[in-house]
């Protein structure tokens, strides 16, 4: 039954739970591989002992240096099989980011693929490398061990982030955060051992967690993306057709891609029941166009920075339906913005003012939040986690721990949460405080934009909005009046752009998110781009 979750307390207890609840389902598929749950359990194990013979011990950091792949899978599980912390690094990152996250964690053992031995014993000679081959050579003599002693306080994984600096800092979950997330999420979206979810994320990007924690809880087979399928929109809708996925979590910029350059709507992809947007605003405008190529299927945005997981969600289907009924929206009536919506079980959020006092009723404040899928804090940085922190006294009269999420948030008059931006990201123009992302919402809004970043030009106090855009597949040249006139109707008249001008392409992040810190630099400084 979906949502019907047996209480578990630690991570390690997952894959053994499924596999012997559905020994001969498959648990895991990528590409033309696959492993049914019993398989999956005795390469757990097998990876377990294969640590635990190299001299890994409870409460050791083991890295994951692989592409996607089901060994990965192998690789998440079979750490916190053995009593480690998992510790994903992007393959790709360069060597500097690798060096820093394994002096930082103390990481002594990776997990990798034999062609990358080399290069990471180039990177630091005393780290230990356990090959994975496809065919699992010496591994898979090993006998399978047991699922480690470990208390449900105990780290079970770090997850790096760049941060605002550009420096890797790491957040520490615990087998109690990344299990109250997990069964959390297998209730909220009713996974049972039918749903086959699709996992577009990399291991080193948190959103891989609903996938390869919550859809295991719940003996869902994880269907792992081909990374070169991420690259190609055309070919991963045809994978998520051919798979038969039933739910699709990921960034809107990858779902924009797959609507405007995959396809979308030529795939057969009625099995697919629930779609989840997040990691950015998604513009109503692009939303709408995908709710009209998938009308079965129930959509969702899901808000939470990695450090809390998920924390809210807003189920938007029915807010959205009388949108749907014309192709396009009255040019006098914008599209309303999808709120974050209400705080997920086990979770509280409050919106507080400059001077750290809760704002009651309708207002913009920044957002706190209290959960118990919330991290332990940040890797060795007693400092970011005494600042990302703060206490209340409940109503018990007891101290509460919340986390400060940096962003800003709207509650209006109808008790909606509105996401509006990184604090950090809130500039002054001409004297006036604008919030970048709302009006990179309402120019991602506009018919023919695909794509859109706002940032801010100028010197010597004379700072302009300019929105670079990427137009969509046979958009019209643009009326640029009549784009202002439209994101007037959004927007106060001090943040309607100056200038749009169109780019081929945004740059990314590793996450397949648009990298808007470099993207704003672009803007500012058109000169050393070009």
């Amino acid at each position: 039954m979906r949502g019907n979750q047996q209480h578990r307390y630690l991570l390690s207890q997952l894959v053994p739970s499924a596999a012997q609840a559905h020994p001969d389902g498959i648990a895991a598929v990528c590409g033309t591989e696959s492993l049914t749950w019993a398989e999956l359990d005795r390469r757990v194990g097998q990876l377990a002992t294969a640590l635990i013979q190299v001299g890994v011990q409870r409460g050791d950091r083991v890295g994951i240096y692989l592409h996607k792949s089901i060994e990965s899978l192998v690789a998440v599980h079979g750490i916190v099989r053995a009593g480690a912390a998992y510790v994903p690094i992007d393959p790709l990152a360069p060597t500097a980011t690798v060096e820093t996250i394994l002096a930082d964690c103390g990481i002594k053992v990776l997990v990798t693929h034999p062609p990358r031995t080399k290069g990471v014993e180039a990177i630091q000679a005393s780290v230990i490398a356990v090959g994975l081959e496809p065919s699992w050579d010496e591994v898979a003599t090993l006998e399978p061990s047991p699922p480690s002693n470990n208390l449900a306080d105990d780290l079970a994984y770090v997850m790096y982030t760049s941060g605002s600096t550009g420096k890797p800092k790491g957040i520490m979950h615990t087998h109690r955060s990344g299990m109250a997330y997990a069964l959390m999420a297998a209730e909220i979206y009713q996974l049972g051992p039918d749903d086959r979810v699709a996992n577009f994320s990399p291991l080193h990007f948190d959103m891989s967690t609903f996938e390869v924690l919550a859809g295991v809880s719940a003996a869902s087979r994880v269907v792992l993306i081909p990374e070169p399928y991420l690259r190609m929109p055309a070919s991963l809708t045809t994978y998520l057709a051919e798979q038969g996925c039933t739910t699709l979590y990921t960034v809107p910029s990858l779902m924009q891609q797959m609507m405007y350059r995959g396809a979308l709507g030529e795939r057969d992809l009625s099995s697919v029941r629930w779609v989840m947007p997040a990691g950015e605003v998604f513009p109503p405008e692009p939303l709408l166009e995908l709710m009209r190529l998938l009308p079965h299927a129930k959509f969702s945005n899901v808000y939470g920075p990695a450090e809390v997981n998920q924390c809210t969600h807003c189920h938007f289907s029915e807010r959205y339906q009388p949108y749907l009924s014309d192709t396009s929206s009255p040019s006098d009536q914008a599209v309303p913005p999808v709120p974050i919506g209400e705080a997920s079980r086990d979770a509280e959020v409050m919106l507080i003012d400059d001077d750290d006092g809760p704002i009651d009723g309708p207002g913009v404040g920044a957002l706190i939040v209290r959960t118990s899928t919330m991290m332990a804090g940040y890797w060795n940085r007693p400092d970011l986690t005494a600042a990302g922190f703060m206490s209340r006294v409940g109503p018990d009269g007891l101290e509460q721990r919340w986390y400060r999420t940096g962003d800003l948030v709207e509650r209006t008059d109808a008790g909606d949460l509105i996401f509006l931006g990184r604090k950090d990201n809130q500039v002054k123009v001409r004297g006036n405080r604008i919030e970048l992302e709302v009006v990179e919402a309402s120019v991602g809004n506009l018919a023919g934009v695909e794509q859109a970043v706002v940032g801010v030009r100028g010197s010597d106090g004379e700072h302009v909005l300019v929105a670079h855009y990427v137009a969509a597949p046979g958009a019209d040249e643009p009326d640029v009046n009549e784009w202002r006139q439209a994101v007037a109707r959004q927007v106060p008249n001090y943040a309607v752009p100056s200038a749009f001008e169109a780019v081929d392409a945004f740059p990314l992040t590793p996450s397949g998110k648009i990298d808007r810190r470099t993207a704003r630099q672009r803007i500012a400084e058109p000169e050393a781009e070009a």
